[in-house]
């Protein structure tokens, strides 16, 4: 056994850095009979963040809740508004070649039915009236969204809900707000360049050669550098897998744009395919948040924004996007040596489906369940890289299936998408499967963010089971659909009944004043009394560093905090 971590030093900040700094704040440090463990985030004031994650998936509640942070001030905080699934549109056509849509839902009946998937059923008998979509008969969480319905009603309060939901938010303000949030509990917050990134004679980084200091001596390392991988990367040598080879798109354009109608604001996200890609639509309380994901292969820069304004008609008429390039790919080993990459900087799968925060959120808590002391044992990093590597796959895989499988003739991209792309074996397989049986999430299973009914959504929608004959339909029977579809069909009218209108329930929710044990975001009846700060009377340092006693790392003249900053950048859904 080696001897005990006393500090870890956190590389960039943005969302990966901040949601890091604030997870292992809480609970490195949750036992207070330990010496506490030292959080330092060094961040440049140069480098400006790409910031991701502006919509969300339904972990993340659950995730804010974990960390004490009242949901009430986070909306405040980060301009949130509430997201129900996610709307498709025109990403296949019909037998006229008109567009069609579905949503993917974040609430469903995932009840068996006669010991069956209640999917075989619709399959055979299809929805009531003739209905055609799955998403709109097996999930209530559509009727809202067409209704512009809230998750929860005016008198439940935080993280309480009728029905599942995730967030759009400003990626931005919330990597403010964790900084906020991390400082008060004890994270040191340098603001410093890294010139240099040193390393023992074994090979382990030693320490950091920041611009203003000199060395700064590191025990375990977090890489949130984003797509550069200054330390996994550069330094450490880990090569990047590159997933283009399955994906086509390389570009983003990115902007934001006003609300026509505030009062309509839907709680949902929308990808509307165009002819070289999609585009993001997120609704947030003061704005929208859009861009353009597409392939360099098939638009030039120029095309693409051309495309982009076009789709965006009068919303758009002021608006200059600027392309981003996006790196699709992950690393091949996420933790190597005594550095951890989380964030962009082990990997990135592009943003359809919102999976940027998630797979920050899993790698935090992987890093929890697989905490090393000093002598970093392989049995661990290679279990923490393999489980990253399977989720990364998961992840890549479910994407992927939304582009292989298209039927869209009107484009050379889509067609490329459908013919000309590989396919990795993994997902071959599970399609080959699909031949024979409807999706499964079961024990032997490792599901990590969609599961079989996330599947069949697009499977359906895509007409994929369009000539099967499942061997399983034959064990189940009419009247039990029937009474399941009245059933689904009570459930949900008693739903919209009481659900508010979602631009009430932000509005409610977002309220005057925060509530009376709420400060600076934090649940203050969830935490213990920290130690006073031991900042000197008259410090000019420009560190933020915690209430653990730690001395501020470095002093320097303080700087104006749109010059530490930097101006406010596009974000990548």
């Amino acid at each position: 056994m080696g001897s005990q971590i006393n500090e870890i030093t956190i590389v960039g900040g943005g969302t990966a850095g901040w949601l890091t700094a604030a997870f292992l704040v809480r609970y490195l440090n949750f036992n207070k009979e330990e010496k506490p463990t030292k959080i330092t985030l060094i961040e440049s004031p140069n480098v400006p963040t790409i910031g991701v994650g502006e919509a969300t998936v339904p972990s993340m509640p659950d995730l804010l809740r974990s960390l004490g942070i009242s949901e009430r001030e986070f909306f405040r905080r980060c301009n949130a508004s509430f997201k129900l699934g996610v709307r498709f549109t025109n990403w296949s056509h019909d037998e006229k070649g008109r567009a069609t849509s579905f949503i993917h839902p974040f609430d469903g009946n995932g009840l068996q039915l006669g010991g069956q998937n209640p999917a075989y059923h619709f399959h055979k008998y299809g929805g009531p009236n003739g209905e055609k979509r799955i998403d709109e008969v097996l999930s209530a969480s559509v009727a809202a969204i067409r209704a512009r319905k809230g998750p929860k009603d005016l008198s439940q309060g935080d993280y309480e809900r009728h029905i599942n939901y995730a967030y759009h938010l400003d990626a931005g303000k919330f990597a403010g707000f964790l900084r906020e949030i991390s400082i008060k509990r004890g994270v040191n917050h340098v603001l410093d360049d890294v010139e240099a990134v040193n390393k023992n004679e074994k090979g382990f980084i030693c320490s950091l050669t920041l611009q203003r200091t000199g060395d700064y001596p590191v025990e375990l390392v977090i890489d949130c550098t984003g797509f550069r991988g200054v330390i996994i990367n550069e330094a450490l040598g880990v090569k990047r897998i590159d997933y283009s080879k399955y994906l086509l798109n390389n570009r983003a354009l990115a902007v934001q744009i006003p609300h026509t109608d505030l009062k309509s604001i839907e709680p949902c996200t929308t990808s509307t395919a165009l002819g070289a890609g999609w585009v993001w639509n997120v609704p947030l309380y003061n704005r929208i948040g859009t861009g353009y994901v597409f392939s360099s292969n098939f638009r030039s820069d120029d095309e693409a924004i051309s495309e982009f304004i076009s789709h965006l008609g009068p919303a758009g008429k002021d608006a200059e996007p600027r392309a981003i390039p996006v790196r699709i790919g992950a690393m091949e080993k996420s933790w190597e040596k005594n550095c951890i990459a989380i964030g962009l900087s082990s990997g990135f799968i592009e943003p359809l489906e919102s999976t940027a925060i998630y797979m920050i959120e899993n790698s935090i808590k992987l890093l929890m369940l697989n905490f090393p002391d000093k002598s970093y044992p392989k049995a661990l990093q290679n279990r923490f890289n393999e489980t990253t590597s399977q989720m990364m796959e998961s992840i890549r895989d479910f994407i992927i299936l939304h582009y292989c499988i298209n039927n869209r003739k009107d484009s050379e991209y889509w067609r490329v998408a459908r013919e000309e792309m590989p396919i990795p074996d993994s997902l071959a397989q599970m399609l080959e499967e699909y031949r024979y049986t409807l999706p499964l999430t079961t024990p032997f299973d490792r599901t990590f963010l969609f599961n079989r009914m996330s599947f069949e959504t697009v499977l359906f929608a895509k007409n994929y089971f369009k000539d099967t004959q499942f061997p399983a339909a034959r064990f189940i029977r009419k009247e039990d659909w029937i009474k399941r579809l009245a059933q689904l069909k009570k459930r949900e009218e008693a739903l919209l009944a009481k659900l508010p209108r979602h631009y009430d329930l932000l509005t409610h929710f977002r309220g005057d004043s925060p509530a009376a044990n709420i400060f600076g975001g934090i649940d203050v009846s969830a935490l213990s009394t920290p130690p006073p700060s031991s900042t000197p009377p008259g410090s000019t340092a420009t560190v933020g560093f915690g209430n653990q006693g730690f001395k501020p790392s470095i002093s320097f003249k303080p700087r104006a905090d749109s010059e530490a900053t930097g101006p406010e950048e596009p974000s990548i859904l």
